[in-house]
């Protein structure tokens, strides 16, 4: 024995379990076996009364085979004594646990329930165990005829009566042990009985007491003289009664404790010479007594399963009725029971709430005719035809439901077909819902979208009225400001003519006559006045050049002459002059812009660049180029260095996005590329090849599509 925690019960080694349980076994086992070689016949070993074949097998339905050595240890006790030799002793052992493991192998096979609750559970045991005897009943004699304690004639009545024997303990004895070792209710009988059942039961007892006294001969018998005569086998009749009584009323355990009562106090009669088996003989007495043993615990056995079988489908009959109660029942579905012609069979509460019918009112009634409106009983006439002709198995549908008081509901449907064998439909299960709030939910949502879609509309016509307003607006605008721009270059053009052919020809024709005036005072010799007519000629010179630009940039683009190119090189050329910086014009190939507006615009924008560029990048060069892309566009860049020559960085500060005064270059040019429908690019980018010096770069790109603004 192994020592455990505290508190805790010690642990005993398993295989001193084993043998204890064995022993133990073996003992009972042992006991019961010398009582019934108390009535032996043939032979000192041989009875038909054996009560431990019942026992080894309900202790192998119990715990198993393990505990078969305790069958070897029973038959040594019980028959040591008998002057049979050991080997026939162990043969008879051998014989004894066969017999009860083919049994309970047997019974394993097919299905054995231990509780003895269905009918083929009794039949099994009876039949299997009544076979599995015969083994034994070849072993165990013809091991005594070897060890010579029987003699060889007597082989045919000992293995009878040895079979007889084996196969009574196993239909009286094992029943009862299964029967009452089980807890709770068996077949019927309940642990904790009532009053009245255990006065019953006593009434039982009682009754039994005294039909045993005097069927069987006891102090009752002799005093009332009613002991039947010995042969006369009806009056064991008297007692079938009370094994019904018990099966009946008390079930398996009830059937097998009257019935182990009944053989217990037959075999005490018989084997005292009364009762009605009593014959001259021992061995034909008992041979009676077994057959009315057997017939009385067969039909108690088969009587009790029977009753636990009916009762168990009585339960479950009871049990499917509430299911099905409380599945029609469920709270928030009306359930009706159609049958074939479509008559109601029965409703649920929840329809009676809702309606306000009872299930009598309308019971036999066709479910269109008593529920539905005139108006929708085609429909529901159609959907139970579907079912009832196969063509579909479950049907949906919605229509009002009238009611006993107030207005119809409306009710969502779904019926499904009961079909017998045939096929043909035997009964219909129609459920339905109550769907009045989303119906009336649907409607106000219905109503509530088309009033949102006529405000929607309405929006619509007043935000289309607006747009078409607001786009004669912009239109208007366009136009405005194309006839401001308009306006603009023509008077700069007008200022620019004004300029060269008006100021510009005064100015000349005053040079000239400085010029005259010099070469006069010359001759005079008045060298100081003409060294002052010589400087005011000078002057004037230089302010008709400063004219004659000024006349250019107001109207840089000839028409009919070199164009935008011509233009552009000749404000490159005036720069690299005024500025004296290095200001080029790349154009690989000529470039010729029909648009005269656009031609200005581009212009416009370059100079705008060209001007920010000197105004914000000192001393940095300044590149343009011009060129043609596929399709006719054109592409115009104005790039200059952001870094100041002789590697240094310049003060760089070109027009940004913001709104200040210093970003008013940059939304002119957005402006004048929007008013042509061109592209325009402005920001700092890396430096190009061909700049220099090295260094990061601020580019205004453009691009042009002739017609993009007839095609917007």
């Amino acid at each position: 024995m192994k020592p455990g925690p505290a508190g805790s019960k010690p642990h005993w080694p398993p295989a001193l379990v084993l043998l204890f349980e064995c022993l133990v076994f073996g003992l009972v086992y042992g006991m019961a076996a010398r009582a019934g070689l108390a009535y032996s016949s043939v032979g000192p070993n041989v009875t038909l009364i054996w009560p431990p074949t019942g026992i080894s097998l309900f202790v192998f339905l119990r715990w198993g085979p393990r505990l078969a050595p305790g069958i070897l240890i029973g038959d040594l006790i019980a028959n040591a004594g008998t002057a049979a030799p050991l080997g026939a002793i162990l043969g008879i052992a051998i014989g004894n646990i066969a017999q009860t493991w083919l049994c309970w192998w047997a019974l394993r096979r097919v299905g054995f329930d231990a509780q003895l609750q269905r009918v083929r559970d009794v039949m099994a045991i009876l039949a299997l165990g009544t076979l599995a005897a015969a083994v034994s009943a070849f072993i165990g004699p013809a091991s005594l005829v070897l060890g010579g304690t029987l003699p060889a004639e007597n082989y045919p009545l000992a293995w009878l009566q040895w079979w007889m024997g084996d196969a009574t303990g196993v239909v009286v004895l094992a029943p009862w042990l299964l029967a009452w070792w089980q807890r709770g209710a068996i077949g019927g009988a309940s642990a904790g009985m009532t009053r009245s059942r255990k006065i019953e039961a006593a009434l039982l007892l009682a009754v039994l007491v005294v039909l045993c006294e005097l069927v069987f001969g006891g102090e009752l018998s002799r005093l009332s003289r009613l002991s039947p005569e010995p042969g006369n086998y009806p009056a064991a009749l008297a007692l079938f009664p009370l094994v019904v009584w018990a099966a009946l009323r008390f079930g398996l355990r009830g059937a097998t404790l009257v019935t182990l009562l009944v053989t217990l106090a037959a075999v005490w009669g018989t084997v005292h010479g009364m009762g009605p088996f009593v014959d001259q003989g021992q061995t034909g007495s008992l041979a009676r007594w077994w057959v009315f043993a057997n017939v009385i615990t067969v039909t108690g056995l088969l009587l009790a399963a029977s009753q636990s079988e009916r009762d168990r489908a009585r339960a479950q009959a009871i049990r499917d009725r509430d299911f099905s109660t409380a599945v029609l029942d469920a709270e928030g579905a009306f359930v009706l029971v159609l049958d074939a012609q479509g008559c109601i069979v029965r409703v649920n509460r929840a329809f009676e709430r809702a309606t306000g019918f009872d299930s009598a009112d309308i019971a036999g009634q066709r479910f269109e005719e008593a529920l539905i409106p005139e108006e929708q009983r085609d429909k529901v006439k159609a959907h139970a035809e579907l079912l009832r002709l196969r063509l579909s198995e479950i049907a949906r549908h919605d229509s009002p439901l009238r009611r006993r008081s107030g207005p119809p509901i409306t009710v969502s449907w779904t019926a499904t077909a009961l079909r017998g064998p045939d096929g043909a439909m035997t009964h219909s299960i129609v459920s339905g819902v109550d769907v009045s709030a989303r119906v009336q939910a649907a409607d106000a949502l219905r109503h509530a979208r088309r009033e949102l879609e006529a405000r929607v509309a309405e929006r619509t016509r007043d935000l289309a009225t607006a747009n078409t307003s607001l786009q004669a607006e912009m239109i208007e605008r366009q136009r405005l400001e194309q006839e401001l721009i308009r306006i603009s270059e023509h008077e700069r053009q007008r200022l620019g003519r004004e300029l060269h052919d008006g100021l510009g020809q005064h100015l000349t024709a005053t040079a000239v006559q400085a010029e005259l005036l010099a070469r006069d005072l010359e001759a005079a010799g008045a060298d100081a006045a003409q060294q002052s007519a010589q400087q005011i000629e000078l002057m004037l010179s230089g302010a008709v050049a400063q004219t004659r630009l000024l006349a250019r940039g107001l109207f840089p683009v000839e028409i009919g002459g070199a164009g935008l190119m011509g233009a552009l090189q000749q404000l490159a050329d005036s720069t690299g002059r005024q500025t004296r910086r290095h200001c080029t014009l790349r154009c690989p190939q000529p470039v010729d812009i029909a648009d005269h507006a656009a031609a200005i615009h581009l212009y416009r924008i370059a100079q705008e660049a060209v001007t920010n560029a000197i105004r914000h990048a000192p001393g940095s060069d300044i590149e343009m180029a011009l060129r043609e892309e596929e399709g006719g566009g054109l592409a115009m860049e104005i790039r200059s260095s952001m870094t100041a020559p002789g590697g240094g960085n310049a003060a760089v500060r070109h027009d940004t996005d913001s709104v200040d005064d210093a970003g008013i270059g940059l939304r002119i040019m957005r402006h004048r590329a929007h008013l042509i429908d061109a592209d325009i690019a402005i920001g700092p980018q890396a430096a190009h090849p061909s700049m220099a010096p090295s260094g990061n770069i601020w580019v205004v790109a453009v691009r042009w599509a002739p017609g993009a603004k007839e095609q917007g």
